[in-house]
């Protein structure tokens, strides 16, 4: 029985995470790129031009471009949704969208949340969270996400210089991108500027 408030401290700190990823951010916001890419969303295909712009962690905007250059759709996140507008403004669909843990993905930026267990994995790390689990390369830049929801959210990062391919799966649904960075992000930082554990 003495044992008892020890093993519930031990169950508490597994399941609220033992330590957080910490990289270097400085320079990384704003991160602002273009895009074109597609989507195969619904048995559709879509093409895809746009921009997208991260002022912070947790918040950012992308606009995707039809004829003429027109923003056509606005996605806005911040923090936790994620609002689409259409060419007038107005919002036609809301998200729950947990941006504080996935938007700085793509600046390069893992999530600052408290992970459950890191172990080494093909040249880098696979970090488990309680939502899914994170593989990153030496340097802290993200390489493949797996969210547990349904369907699963799966997406592969590839990023050379100042260009990133992002693939994403959901279901059926699939959308590939290829980004130019602008401005910021982690992408072209010099090897050993990697992550630590830390509380």
């Amino acid at each position: 029985m003495r044992y008892v408030p020890a093993v519930m401290l031990f169950f508490a700190a597994l399941l609220t995470g033992c330590a957080s990823l910490r990289v270097p951010s400085g320079g990384a916001y704003p991160f602002r790129a273009s895009f074109d890419g597609s989507a195969f969303i619904q048995g559709q295909t879509i093409p895809l031009d746009g921009a997208l712009s991260i002022p912070a962690e947790g918040r950012g905007f992308a606009q995707i471009y039809g004829p003429g250059g027109i923003a056509a759709f606005t996605l806005d996140i911040t923090e936790d949704r994620a609002r689409l507008y259409n060419l007038w403004g107005k919002q036609i669909d809301e998200y729950s969208f947990p941006g504080d843990q996935f938007i700085g993905l793509i600046a390069g930026i893992p999530p600052r949340s408290r992970y459950i267990w890191k172990r080494s994995a093909d040249g880098g790390s696979s970090v488990t969270y309680s939502w899914g689990n994170l593989l990153i390369d030496e340097d802290a830049l993200p390489r493949e996400l797996h969210v547990r929801s349904t369907p699963p959210l799966d997406v592969s990062f590839a990023g050379k210089g100042r260009t990133i391919t992002l693939m994403m799966t959901r279901g059926s649904d699939k959308v590939g991108i290829t980004l130019t960075v602008i401005e910021g992000g982690r992408w072209n930082k010099p090897a050993g500027s990697g992550a630590e554990g830390g509380l």
